[in-house]
């Protein structure tokens, strides 16, 4: 069975080489692996909305499926708005009926968002900010106020990955999902049970939610933290390799 290229999505404030750890343990089992870069991070301070996201994961999926690979898209946090955002048309099963061959066949989602067309990452959290937000009004940026805590605190070498983060773009929080595609392609949820800047609760009802309106969602729980494939890198690259079609 040929092997489908994984791309990674990190979240907000995230660098794309936060997957590195798991990508050459992927590597090593014939994975072709990818990461974007999104302009949130990347140009935080000039990103005005989420169509710079949308297009950089269009543009490496499309890459992707027009070699003519099938496409896992791995997606944590905040990344899971624009992913969903930004898939349409670019299903296997919709290319294929326009002669094009490769395309996303799997949506894979770690802690992360799975907002309904027109839900901002905001509007989740009920339309106000968490309180460890910390926002830079005159750079239009957004940062987090204890990202050890929040983000690593079971990671062996948390406090090192914490100064790896960058401020986000505000208004890509609060722009709003423009697609769902969760709801056309199958998908599978890793449920971070120790999360603690989304919390479980909140995960199993965004999952909950689209499954009510009919999405199909697999979902499995690792007892880890926001970022558990730095801390359980083992378990999440076998979780990926089974979403991927491995038998293991």
């Amino acid at each position: 069975m040929s092997k489908p290229s994984i791309i990674f999505a990190p979240g907000a404030w995230y660098p794309p080489t936060a997957f590195d750890p798991i990508i050459k343990k992927l590597n090593g089992h014939s994975y072709n692996c990818h990461t974007i870069a999104f302009p949130s991070v990347q140009q935080s301070t000039t990103v005005q909305d989420l169509q710079p996201d949308i297009a950089a994961v269009r543009s490496l999926v499309e890459q992707e499926a027009d070699a003519g690979q099938d496409v896992l898209v791995v997606s944590h946090s905040w990344a899971g708005l624009p992913v969903n955002s930004a898939l349409d048309g670019l299903k296997k099963a919709d290319r294929e009926q326009s002669g094009k061959k490769g395309g996303v066949v799997k949506l894979v989602f770690i802690a992360a968002f799975i907002p309904r067309v027109g839900e901002s990452l905001i509007g989740a959290f009920g339309g106000i900010p968490p309180p460890w937000y910390v926002g830079d009004v005159e750079q239009g940026t957004v940062t987090a106020s204890d990202p050890f805590t929040l983000f690593f605190h079971d990671v062996a070498d948390g406090q090192e990955w914490a100064k790896t983060l960058r401020p986000h773009a505000w208004s890509t929080k609060n722009a709003p999902a423009t697609s769902a595609a969760y709801m056309d392609i199958p998908s599978s949820y890793l449920l971070c049970v120790d999360d603690r800047a989304l919390p479980l609760a909140v995960q199993q009802l965004m999952v909950d939610r689209a499954q009510r309106k009919g999405a199909i969602i697999e979902t499995e729980k690792i007892s880890a933290g926001h970022s558990p494939w730095l801390a359980q890198p083992d378990q999440v690259v076998a979780y990926i390799r089974k979403q991927a079609g491995e038998q293991i």
